[in-house]
């Protein structure tokens, strides 16, 4: 182990000239990459997403499925409670973030939470889907709302952290964009697990609230796995640890924010993202139970299709992205997401298979590229963040952008909830019964026609995007210049 000049022993993994030290919320003085990370950080690190993925997944698209048809609960009061839940992430996204900032510890700045979080995600899984009886409807409400909560400050505790990792593990530009393609890998492969296979699970074994149960055991157990590797793969990453607190007014950290310009726009652009994944997720068990008269078995072979797509595109889209630009084939990724999307529209129930599978791999083969784009594009708006400010705030950028997704992706169930008990969805019915026409109009306006206007109102959000290697590079660093 080397001692730096300043006496502080380094990770053999960055031995330098310069060492990791980094004082809390300030000077960020870190160790230059010449070669990118091995492909088993790059990997391991991936595998968080399976487990963060697969929880939001499985919460927006399966929950209220199961609060709705298993349980009976009103599709308004079900929705409400979802995203009352994240009203909570206000306060503990960005104090999650401040607080992974100013950790110092020999595992770095992040994975002590990694590591203690992965306990509480499972465990969150497993009492969401096995709820006790209640006398009275209130009560029940009570109980899903404090478990709600549970789960979100076990995800929180995981995700604000993990996200935060990949600006500290490099500084190329090119390489966020392969760091970010094991995200794209992992995220859809949570995708298919949180919804394809729970819905087989659930379906094979009845459908009922027993078969449920069984999905929250496998999805806890899936998360653990997940995570866990995650945290052991990780060890040989770089980090930078935080040893001396230098104090900064909250007003001026808010004013860094608002004066970056890319981050500003590009938060707007994922607002719009997380609520268009959240409106078609939540639709998808609906949509296929009621509109396409499938049930829930149907998803699987459909996520075998949208999995496929995606993970055979996923090498061409990075290298489409380095010969185009992140930004340009982020655009072009768009509109043939919004094809996709609409095409739902015309989905019927007596239309072949194939054409079913058609959409799932136009939806998985454009969703790849997509991720990509956006996810680097985050850890570049948080590297021009530290060359404007001259501080070192992975954890209080990655949490603004956690709270967006996990606030949207709640908004999801709320605004499809909302439709429902509007549009006269009757959840005193059996789960396969027809629904009145009105109540699958609503359904088809959550699958096809808000993602798909959703993604052409990103693509005129990216509009205003002006970021790229060169603009960051010309950037003076406020950091190196202490």
């Amino acid at each position: 182990m080397a001692l730096c000049r300043h006496r502080i022993a380094c990770r053999p993994a960055v031995r330098t000239k310069l060492c990791c030290r980094t004082p809390a919320g300030g000077i960020s003085r870190r160790p230059p990459i010449k070669k990118f990370l091995p492909n088993t950080i790059h990997l391991s690190w991936g595998f968080g997403t399976l487990g963060t993925v697969m929880m939001i997944n499985s919460l927006t698209s399966l929950y209220l499925f199961f609060l709705v048809g298993i349980i009976g609960m009103a599709p308004a009061l079900a929705g409400a409670l979802i995203f009352a839940s994240k009203i909570f992430d206000v306060v503990s996204d960005p104090v999650m973030g401040w607080i992974s900032d100013r950790t110092n510890t020999r595992w770095g700045r992040r994975r002590p939470y990694l590591f203690g979080s992965s306990f509480l995600c499972a465990a969150s899984m497993v009492m969401l889907f096995n709820l006790p009886s209640f006398e009275s409807s209130f009560a029940q409400a009570a109980y899903v709302e404090f478990l709600l909560l549970f789960f979100a400050l076990a995800l929180t505790t995981f995700n604000v952290p993990y996200l935060a990792m990949p600006a500290e593990m490099t500084d190329s530009y090119s390489e966020r964009s392969t760091i970010m393609s094991y995200r794209a890998l992992f995220l859809v492969l949570g995708t298919f697990t949180g919804t394809a296979i729970a819905g087989l699970i659930a379906g094979r074994l009845g459908g009922d609230e027993a078969a449920y149960s069984t999905v929250g055991w496998f999805l806890a157990a899936i998360a653990f796995f997940a995570m866990m590797t995650c945290v052991v793969g990780t060890r040989k990453a770089r980090f930078v640890n935080n040893l001396k607190a230098v104090k900064v007014p909250l007003k001026d950290q808010v004013r860094f924010f608002l004066v970056n310009k890319p981050f500003m726009v590009l938060g707007g652009v994922k607002i719009v993202q997380f609520l268009q994944l959240a409106a078609g997720g939540t639709s998808t068990f609906f949509f296929f139970v009621q509109v396409l008269q499938k049930g829930e078995q149907a998803l699987f072979p459909f996520g075998i299709a949208y999995m496929s797509a995606s993970l055979l595109s996923i090498r061409p889209w990075v290298m489409l992205i380095n010969r185009f630009g992140k930004k340009e084939i982020f655009m072009f990724g768009l509109v043939l997401q919004s094809l996709a999307f609409l095409s739902w529209a015309l989905a019927t129930p007596a239309e072949p298979d194939w054409l079913l599978y058609l959409r799932a791999a136009a939806l998985g083969g454009t969703i790849s590229g997509i991720v990509i784009c956006g996810q680097s594009m985050v850890l570049d708006v948080i590297e021009y963040d530290r060359r404007l400010s001259g501080m070192n705030r992975e954890g209080v950028a990655s949490a603004a952008f956690s709270f967006l997704e996990k606030t949207m992706y709640a908004a999801g169930p709320l605004l499809i909830g909302g439709l429902l008990s509007v549009y006269g969805f009757d959840n005193s019915l059996p789960r396969d019964a027809a629904q009145p026409e009105s109540a699958l109009f609503a359904i088809t306006l959550g699958m096809a026609w808000i993602p798909g206007l959703c993604s052409l109102a990103m693509f005129v959000g990216l509009l205003f995007y002006d970021l790229n290697e060169q603009k960051i590079a010309q950037t003076p660093d406020k950091a190196q210049q202490i």
